[in-house]
């Protein structure tokens, strides 16, 4: 049972072993990258992204338990995610970490599109000076089902999971999205 960043960050480990905590760029095998804005330009552009990243979200973790690692760059990362709509007292679990970088720790039982909205807007806004926007780097995991996923801005997410059977699955249901081959 994950109580502390510490067991997060231990549990983290076991499940995908250790990996960037920032992006998953890096990655070679077992990775996705899908473009979410594509050849839209502005709000068209933010619209699409938005749609694509909720799309893949909820194919991931529709119904199931979802935990959010959100790395506030700045101080008042939390203040704009809280403007975007974000009330992390709505979080069935949530506690922070605050040794190196600002990084607080959400926990869904069941993953709620209401709830990661404002998350997922704050990013593709944020490099499209839309409001409202944060920034921020979050990670949406699923310890169970070993995947992570990363929306880094308006130009699109990472995807990536040591169970090669659901990196296909997603690339047999978004295979016009997706960027590079596992």
């Amino acid at each position: 049972m994950i109580k502390n960043p510490i067991d997060f960050e231990n549990q983290f480990i076991e499940k995908f072993g250790d990996i960037d905590r920032i992006t998953l760029r890096s990655l070679t095998k077992n990775k996705l990258r899908f473009e979410l804005g594509g050849d839209e330009t502005d709000l068209n552009r933010v619209s699409q992204a938005k749609d694509r990243s909720s799309q893949i979200l909820q194919y991931c973790f529709n119904g199931l338990p979802i935990w959010l690692r959100i790395i506030l760059w700045d101080k008042e990362g939390e203040m704009d995610l809280s403007n975007a709509g974000l009330a992390i007292e709505t979080s069935d679990k949530n506690f922070r970490d605050e040794n190196e970088e600002d990084i607080l720790y959400l926990y869904l039982k069941k993953y709620s599109p209401l709830i990661v909205s404002p998350i997922v807007t704050s990013i593709i806004n944020y490099e499209m000076a839309e409001e409202p926007s944060a920034n921020i780097t979050c990670y949406f995991v699923d310890f169970d089902r070993s995947i992570i996923m990363n929306i880094y801005d308006d130009r699109g997410m990472d995807v990536y999971s040591p169970n090669k059977a659901i990196i296909e699955g997603l690339l047999n249901r978004f295979s016009s999205w997706a960027i590079n081959d596992v």
